[in-house]
């Protein structure tokens, strides 16, 4: 009889310790549970981390909480029953992992030995701006239209609707298939000679007022472009104090990239096989 009465308490316990361990609703740190995963806080609040600055407000909040992690769930889900597939152990993802792997450790050692001990001062944007008084004083700017053809044919068929005297903003919204300038009849903003891509920059922004390009061609197809309006600006420092200041910090991580991978070269034996890479 007591070994009747200790076993029942046995199993009592131990049955109440399976559902208290399947309980969520009490835990500080469990948001969700997918089978035998769970989805934690710290996991729930680094996926909001990775999204862009202009969603993460709306993220983590309300509905947006609730998506975020409904997000977390499916990919659980989606995750689970790829494992039952063997989708893990294919040879081509294994692979694709392996050089995922590859650039985070690259990255990794980047941000700690180059990146993160790259300063620019204010005194060096300062001095920047008062060298260059030319990009920044009496700066003259082309606001551009584009349409984008998908491919040589499409692109002279466009043209000669222009030549006929179509309009530019009609034909961008009707055939070109970037459709997010095409909602803009073509529109894509103002633009410095500087901004403007090489093999455009010279032709393109000397084109006069109404001028309309020949096509380019460009890796989703061919671009024409169109001079809307020209304008002359001035910016004062503090309107391109962020911009310089990227611009010197790009420059200088060009620099430490080039001394850091020239050292290298000189410390490690590498061998290029010109011929079979003609």
């Amino acid at each position: 009889m007591r070994y009747t009465l200790n076993f029942m308490i046995l199993a009592s316990a131990i049955s109440f310790s399976a559902c208290d361990r399947n309980d969520i609703s009490k835990s500080s740190q469990v948001l969700a549970r997918v089978g035998e995963k769970n989805i934690t806080t710290t996991s729930f609040e680094r996926q909001i981390g990775s999204m862009p600055e202009s969603v993460q407000k709306l993220s983590s909040q309300g509905l947006g909480k609730k998506a975020v992690l409904e997000s977390l769930v499916n990919k659980e889900l989606l995750y689970a029953e790829a494992l039952k597939k063997n989708v893990d152990k294919s040879a081509d993802l294994l692979k694709k992992l392996d050089d995922q792997k590859k650039e985070m450790i690259i990255n990794t050692y980047l941000q700690n030995e180059v990146i993160g001990k790259i300063k620019v001062n204010d005194k060096e944007v300062e001095n920047f701006y008062t060298a260059n008084p030319a990009e920044f004083k009496d700066h003259e700017e082309v606001r551009i239209s584009q349409i984008v053809a998908p491919d040589e044919a499409a692109a002279g068929e466009i043209i000669h609707k222009l030549e006929l005297r179509r309009d530019f903003g009609e034909l961008a919204q009707v055939h070109s298939t970037d459709k997010v300038s095409a909602v803009r009849k073509g529109d894509v903003g103002w633009f410095s000679s500087a901004k403007l891509p090489e093999d455009v920059r010279e032709s393109v922004f000397k084109l006069p007022l109404g001028g309309v390009s020949k096509p380019f061609k460009r890796a989703d197809g061919y671009e024409i472009y169109k001079i809307t309006e020209r304008r002359s600006v001035s910016y004062s420092l503090d309107q391109v104090h962020d911009t310089i200041k990227a611009q010197l910090f790009n420059e200088k991580l060009l620099n430490e990239m080039r001394i850091l991978v020239d050292g290298l070269k000189k410390t490690t034996n590498v061998q290029i096989n010109e011929a079979l890479l003609r």
